[in-house]
C-alpha cells in the first residue's frame, strides 16, 4: 500500500508505504489510521483522495476521513465505460466532459454525447460524474487531478524492488527515495525563478492565450473579459474566474492574465504559494535517515513465528493487472483494438487509403518539405548542402580500336572543386568495375577498385606512363586507349580523391552521370 502526493512542481512525492497481508477492509483502515495520526489530518478537512473504485478503500476513507473529498479515478471509469461504447469519437467526448472546469462546458459536452448516442450518455451518468468530473470538484485543494496516475508512477518506480524479499524490497525503496529527496532539492536550488519549472511552463502557455482576450474594467479588481464568443467575470482580489480553472488549479487562466497585464502587474505574483520555489524547498528539506546493513544489526535470542498469511490458490502474481486493451507483447503500450482508422487520402474515418472510395476525386496534400541536414548555423541561414559542386564538365577523349574499328570513348577525368568553407563532397558517380562473377567493385576506404589504384595486365608492367582506366584498359603515354589481356585491379584510400570514370561503350559517354554498372 502507498500514499503518494504531488509536490510544488506537479511531480510524485511519496508520503508513506506499507506491506500488509491482503487488500481488505482491516488493512486499509489500519493504513489510513496511521496516515491520519502521522500527518494530523483530523477528519480529512482540506484534502482530496484519489483512488480506484476498490470497495475496501471506499469503506476505509468513509470511516477514517469522512470529511475528505474522495475522487474516483476517471481512467478506471473510462476503461469500464469504453468496453461498451467504443470509438475515437466516444473517447474524445468522455474526456471532454470529464475535463470541463465549469457546468456550462460540461452541459455542452454532455449534450453533444447525447445527440450522438443517448444510451452512452445515460451510462455515463450512471458512474456518478460528481466524483470524477472537474465541474463538480472542490476548488480549495488547488489541484485538477482526476486520475491516479501519480500512484501508478510510484508502482513503476519500485517495480524492480517488488520482486525481492520483503526486507530487501523495503531497503531498496528506502535507498531510492532517500536519494531522490536530495537530488530533487539540489536541482531546484539551481533554479532562479520564483515558480517551479513545470508551473512556469503552464503559466507561459496561458500567457500566449491572453492576447485573444478583450478586457473591460469595472473596478480596479473586477473585470469583464471577452474571449472569442464567451464573456467571463474575473475578480483579482478573490482570485476567481467564471471558467473555474484559476479557482481549482491555483494558476491564473488566460482571462485572469489578461486582467493582470491590464493592471501592469506580473502574473507570477498571482500564482498560489504552493507552487512557489521556496515552498518546494521546504517540502524537500527533510530527509530519510540512513540505516546500518544487516551485518551490524543487534542480535536478540528470541524466537519469532511468522504471521499467519493466507496463501491464495495458483502461482503468486508478479506483474500488475494489465489493461484489457494493453498489448501483451509490449508492456505499457495499448493495442489498436477499437481504434478507428483514418484514411490518409480523404481524411475520413472508417477505411484506409487502400480501400478509399474517393481516391480519384480527393486532393492529396503535398508532403511537408524535409528539414535540411546538418547542424543549424548561428546566423540563421540553412546548413550547407553536402552535394558535390561540379565546376567544369568532364573531359572526354575518344579513340578508335584498330582491331574492331569501333569507337572507344572514355572519360579521362572529372574536376571537382571544394567550397570555401572546406566542406567534404562526395562524387556523383563512381567507376563501374566488375570483379569475379560479375560483382561490383566500389571505391572508397576498405574496398578494392578505388579511385586511384594501380592496374596490372599481361602485356605491360607497372609504370607512370600507364594510367588504369577500367577492366583491362589503360591509357598509354601517347594518349591512346589500349586493352590488356589481364584483369585491372586496384586499391584506394581516402575521401578526397579525384574520381575517374571509365566507359567501354559509346553510350556511356553520352550520359556520364548515369553509368552502366
Amino acid at each position: 500500500m502507498s500514499a503518494i502526493g504531488r509536490d510544488g512542481n506537479d511531480q510524485m512525492y511519496p508520503i508513506s508505504w506499507a506491506v500488509v497481508e491482503g487488500e481488505n477492509n482491516m488493512s486499509w483502515e489500519w493504513f489510513f489510521l496511521l496516515l491520519q495520526r502521522s500527518l494530523d489530518l483530523g477528519e480529512g478537512e482540506g484534502i482530496a483522495i484519489i483512488s480506484d473504485e476498490h470497495q475496501a478503500i471506499l469503506n476505509a476513507v468513509a470511516a477514517v476521513l469522512p470529511k475528505a473529498e474522495h475522487r474516483h479515478c476517471a481512467r478506471h471509469i473510462f476503461a469500464h465505460w469504453h468496453k461498451t461504447w467504443k470509438g475515437d469519437e466516444m473517447k474524445l467526448l468522455f474526456w471532454k466532459i470529464a475535463k470541463a472546469y465549469n457546468l456550462a462546458d460540461y452541459n455542452d459536452a454532455l449534450e453533444e454525447l447525447t445527440q450522438l448516442n443517448v444510451d452512452a450518455a445515460t451510462a455515463f451518468k450512471g458512474y456518478k460524474p460528481e466524483v470524477f468530473c472537474r465541474a463538480f470538484l472542490d476548488t480549495t485543494m488547488k489541484t485538477d487531478a482526476i486520475t491516479s496516475n501519480i500512484a501508478e508512477t510510484f508502482n513503476g518506480y519500485i517495480i524492480q524492488a517488488r520482486t525481492k524479499h520483503l526486507i530487501f524490497m523495503l531497503e531498496d525503496i528506502r535507498n531510492n527515495l532517500m536519494q531522490r529527496l536530495v537530488v530533487k532539492r539540489q536541482q531546484m536550488e539551481k533554479s532562479t525563478s520564483i515558480l517551479c519549472p513545470r508551473i512556469q511552463q503552464k503559466l507561459e502557455k496561458e500567457k500566449a492565450k491572453a492576447s485573444n482576450c478583450d478586457v473591460i474594467p469595472s473596478t480596479d479588481t473586477l473585470f469583464n473579459v471577452n474571449y472569442y464568443l464567451d464573456q467571463l467575470v474575473v475578480d483579482l482580489e478573490a482570485r476567481t474566474c467564471s471558467c473555474r480553472k484559476w479557482d481549482m488549479l491555483g494558476i491564473p487562466c488566460c482571462h485572469a492574465i489578461a486582467c493582470i497585464f491590464f493592471q501592469n502587474k506580473e502574473a507570477e505574483e498571482y500564482v498560489d504559494k504552493c507552487y512557489w520555489r521556496q515552498e518546494y524547498l521546504n517540502a524537500y528539506s527533510g530527509s530519510i535517515p540512513p540505516i546500518d546493513g544487516e551485518r551490524y544489526w543487534p542480535r536478540i535470542e528470541y524466537h519469532l513465528d511468522p504471521p499467519p498469511i493466507k496463501i491464495g490458490p495458483g502461482r503468486p502474481r508478479r506483474n500488475r493487472i494489465k489493461d484489457p486493451f494493453e498489448n501483451p507483447k509490449k508492456p505499457g503500450h495499448l493495442s489498436r483494438t477499437g481504434i478507428e482508422m483514418t484514411c490518409s487520402v480523404c481524411q475520413v474515418k472508417g477505411h484506409n487509403k487502400r480501400r478509399c472510395p474517393n481516391r480519384e476525386s480527393a486532393v492529396v496534400a503535398e508532403p511537408a518539405p524535409k528539414k535540411p541536414r546538418g547542424r543549424p548555423r548561428k546566423d540563421g541561414q540553412p546548413p550547407h548542402s553536402r552535394a558535390p559542386s561540379v565546376t567544369a564538365p568532364s573531359t572526354i577523349s575518344q579513340t578508335t580500336d584498330s582491331r574492331t574499328n569501333t569507337p572507344t570513348s572514355a572519360v579521362v577525368s572529372s574536376r571537382f572543386t571544394r567550397s570555401t568553407n572546406a566542406q567534404l563532397h562526395s562524387t556523383s558517380c563512381q567507376p563501374s568495375q566488375l570483379g569475379r562473377g560479375g560483382r561490383m567493385i566500389l571505391g572508397g576506404r576498405g574496398s578494392r577498385g578505388g579511385n586511384t589504384g594501380r592496374g596490372r595486365g599481361n602485356n605491360g608492367g607497372r609504370g607512370k606512363e600507364k594510367v588504369p582506366i577500367g577492366v583491362g584498359m589503360y591509357v598509354a603515354s601517347d594518349g591512346t586507349a589500349k586493352t590488356s589481356g589481364g584483369r585491372g585491379r586496384g586499391r584506394g584510400r581516402g575521401k578526397n580523391q579525384v574520381a575517374t570514370f571509365v566507359g567501354t561503350q559509346s553510350s556511356q559517354v553520352s550520359n556520364a552521370h548515369q553509368p552502366t554498372q
